[in-house]
């Protein structure tokens, strides 16, 4: 099978989801590093005419979004299986990745967790009224999120799923912000989860400082 190649700036978790699936189906991939605006630029608008990351290589085709980019893994490579088969299971799969798209990331990551880890790491300013602003709508995701979890293992159950490997990179890095920690002191099942997906060799080949290191080594 041909490699894979995943196009994106090391430290995003929407690119650290794409290779998750990757490390967790151990199939051969190159990480093609970006630098921090990039993803605007000619070269990579003719990957992702959005202007988003990742996008996505195999045998010459391309693809971007990353939820297509899970679920094109998990059909290339079946095993291991990473969506269930059972409908209820898939169903409730299907949900947490949405609520991680379209609520997490709205909610959590772009007002806090950004402000709080991206904006200083690229020398631009902090919006503190936004990251107030969002922490209510935080709370409430948090909760919802761990709610859903009920105390198994993993998002929809006993068995590891593309909905953990969509959220695990969002919720690594709003664990690291002082709202973060806060937040989840209230939830110690799902920082449980956390603890047990960050000790995935999949999470720990894929962290920024990892990837980094890759990229120059690479030159």
């Amino acid at each position: 099978m041909a490699d894979f190649i995943v196009h994106g700036i090391p430290g995003s978790p929407y690119v650290r989801a794409a290779l998750l699936a990757l490390e967790e189906k151990r199939a051969p991939y190159r990480f093609a590093a970006m630098p921090f605006g990039a993803h605007k630029e000619a070269e990579h608008l003719a990957r992702h005419p959005f202007g988003r990351i990742p996008a996505f290589e195999h045998d010459g085709w391309t693809l971007y979004e990353t939820q297509a980019i899970l679920r094109y893994v998990d059909a290339v490579v079946p095993q291991p299986p990473l969506q269930p088969a059972e409908p209820h299971a898939a169903a409730r799969m299907n949900q947490l990745m949405g609520i991680t798209d379209w609520y997490f990331m709205q909610q959590i990551s772009s007002p806090i967790t950004f402000q709080r880890l991206v904006a200083p790491r690229f020398g631009l300013p902090v919006d503190e009224a936004r990251v107030e602003a969002a922490l209510p709508s935080a709370r409430a995701c948090v909760a919802e999120i761990d709610r859903l979890l009920d105390g198994h293992a993993w998002l929809v159950g006993e068995a590891l799923t593309l909905a953990d490997l969509l959220f695990a990179p969002q919720l690594a890095m709003f664990a690291l912000t002082d709202e973060g920690k806060d937040i989840l002191c209230d939830h110690p099942a799902l920082t449980g989860w956390l603890a047990r997906i960050e000790a995935r060799p999949s999470m720990q080949a894929t962290t920024r400082e990892v990837l980094m290191d890759k990229a120059a080594a690479a030159g």
